[in-house]
């Protein structure tokens, strides 16, 4: 993220009283908010996001698995100014997953197709395939496995896969090794089905314009909290609600 961007994010999640996670290594999350419904404390995970246009960038690479998380997190937009030295916040707002869904739905629309097709693709894979591309043995190696999927596996996820004994040695038999080959297939076909950067257009933010979903200074994170526990009563089993 850009030094610019990453001080205007931070300016925001102080101003509505986040928790910032300065690393955003949490699993990908940009910020936490606490709150208690019905004296039960529950958490939101928050998308924080700036913008010195009309419109807001999202991500490089987009694919499902931004689908499903944007479904579940709060989204806080601060529209800045264009000043070079030093932008000033002109309008925030404060979204909900229902807020976002017609959005985020039309991005799922464009790449499901070609996610179907990956899926579809990587399940059709043959034992010659297989043998094609590792070469044809009677059973196969961690080795042979970690050369296939290189990464995308933890350790211990290799070590589960030896499913046969040949003697005191564990190995992988050829339909273990089918359905790796399947899965490395698929990672790499949904790869190629993303979108680069899709920005969440003038039109879906311009309708929350003028509404609650507005947040005026200076309780800012006063008018957060209100919008959070209204979805959470509106909405008690939404997936974006973390219980504590």
């Amino acid at each position: 993220m850009p030094v610019q961007d990453d001080e205007r994010e931070r300016e925001l999640v102080r101003m509505f009283n986040l928790a910032w996670d300065p690393a955003h290594q949490r699993a990908g999350v940009d910020a936490v908010l606490d709150i208690a419904l019905h004296d039960k404390p529950i958490r939101f995970e928050i998308e924080v996001k700036s913008t010195t246009g009309s419109t807001v960038s999202t991500a490089r690479d987009v694919g499902m698995e931004h689908i499903q998380k944007w479904r579940t997190k709060l989204f806080v937009i601060g529209f800045y100014s264009k000043e070079a030295r030093r932008p000033e916040l002109q309008r925030c707002l404060c979204l909900t997953p229902m807020d976002m869904e017609p959005w985020i739905s039309s991005i799922e629309k464009k790449i499901r197709i070609d996610f179907k097709i990956a899926s579809c693709a990587s399940r059709r894979l043959t034992l010659d395939d297989l043998f094609e591309v590792c070469g044809e043995q009677d059973t196969y190696s961690l080795e042979d496995a970690r050369r296939l999927h290189k990464q995308q596996w933890r350790a211990e996820e290799y070590g589960a896969a030896l499913d046969i004994a040949v003697g005191d040695q564990q190995r992988i038999s050829q339909e273990k090794m089918l359905e790796i080959l399947g899965l490395r297939a698929k990672y790499i076909a949904e790869r190629g089905a993303t979108l680069n950067n899709p920005h969440i257009t003038k039109a879906h933010l311009d309708r929350f314009i003028g509404t609650n979903r507005e947040v005026p200074g200076p309780n800012w994170a006063e008018a957060i909290r209100h919008i959070a526990v209204s979805f959470a009563q509106d909405h008690p089993h939404h997936a974006a609600i973390i219980d504590l």
